[in-house]
């Protein structure tokens, strides 16, 4: 409508062209493709074994009995919806924010961050999850040694999706990147908003949140997840549109949002007891590092291709048997995800992307 396009014209946002594009790594000649490029990312994302696997991986509680609490799987639904929302009344490149949103987390290890950090200890130096995506879907999936093959735009801005940091007063702010696109900032946010939202409605669901006493600046934002979302979202396009740039670092809405992050750190997330899950990875890690079977094998790739589910399965084993054995995961989905790893010098730490620069 008029008011929309008048809207537009206004704020002048920066969007993403289709043939701006860098392009992909390697030539190809498929007999057929779509021709935006980014939507056909998103599709070869949705056929990949990589998001398939966000099905069986935490989000903040593992394997929960209850459907309705979030995987990783359905966090990465709702960053999708999200950052389609804030890219159409921007005027984004949304085939671009559906990508990146799709593949934002594929690079989780099982268990989530606590996973992130057995394989920052074992490795000596700190694991990001959005730099092992990249690698995955270059280096990992499929048998070619092509990955993907996915767009340049796509992985970089994978690896852009954790932009974050803590201000001076050790709040837990959030910082636009003004040296990327608008389109990986956005999804940057609507990671942000969407597992903030979430994550407290699922510590709500399972009593580690009395839902009788939320706290001021949460209810600030609405008495739903719905109205809190929706309201960061309406913040953050108003702020957008004024500095013609993705963007959500001031203003009341802003502050209650930060209050709602560091709460979520303090009172649930730094408050899960993970000893025993903990103790299990390194077990797993050191199963992979020491198992003739798996000599020509990365052992901190091969703990990253796992599930929950798997490493569960794992633990049973050490439980009822005293060690793990092949045998036992004959049926899992992991001989063959680690087929892919065979003779492979996989680094974890490098995405790989100088291709494109």
């Amino acid at each position: 409508n008029l008011k929309n396009v008048f809207i537009y014209l206004i704020i002048k946002m920066k969007r993403f062209e289709i043939g701006e594009s860098r392009g992909r790594r390697f030539e190809e000649d498929y007999c057929i493709s779509i021709d935006d490029p980014f939507l056909e990312d998103y599709c070869r994302l949705l056929h990949s074994k990589a998001v398939r696997r966000l099905v069986d991986k935490t989000q903040v509680i593992t394997a929960p009995d209850n459907i309705y609490v979030r995987s990783r799987r359905t966090h990465t639904d709702e960053v999708i919806a999200i950052g389609i929302t804030i890219s159409e009344k921007l005027g984004l490149n949304t085939s671009l924010v559906k990508s990146l949103a799709l593949a934002h987390d594929v690079g989780h290890p099982p268990y989530g961050h606590l996973g992130e950090e057995v394989l920052s200890e074992v490795n000596g130096k700190k694991f990001n999850h959005n730099i092992a995506g990249v690698v995955i879907l270059q280096n990992i999936e499929k048998c070619d040694g092509r990955g993907l093959n996915l767009t340049y735009e796509t992985l970089e801005g994978i690896v852009s999706h954790s932009t974050q940091g803590l201000s001076r007063t050790g709040q837990y702010r959030l910082y636009s990147n003004p040296l990327v696109h608008n389109e990986y900032n956005a999804v940057m946010f609507a990671d942000k908003i969407a597992y903030t939202t979430s994550d407290f409605n699922d510590a709500i669901r399972l009593g580690f949140i009395d839902s009788n006493k939320l706290p001021d600046f949460a209810l600030k934002l609405g008495n739903t997840q719905d109205e809190r979302t929706y309201t960061l979202l309406k913040s953050l396009i108003n702020e957008s549109m004024i500095k013609e740039k993705v963007d959500f670092s001031e203003g009341e809405i802003f502050d209650f949002f930060t209050q709602l992050r560091k709460f979520m750190h303090e009172e649930v997330y730094y408050k899960l007891d993970d000893t025993l899950k903990k103790t299990l990875l390194k077990k797993v890690f050191e199963f992979f590092s020491n198992e003739p079977s798996f000599k020509n094998i990365n052992p901190s790739a091969a703990l990253l291709v796992l599930t929950d589910k798997e490493v569960n399965s794992m633990g049973n084993m050490l439980l009822k048997e005293g060690r793990i054995t092949i045998r036992g995961l004959d049926h899992f989905g992991i001989t063959e995800s680690l087929s892919k790893l065979i003779g492979k010098n996989i680094d974890l730490f490098n995405p790989d992307l100088e291709w494109g620069k």
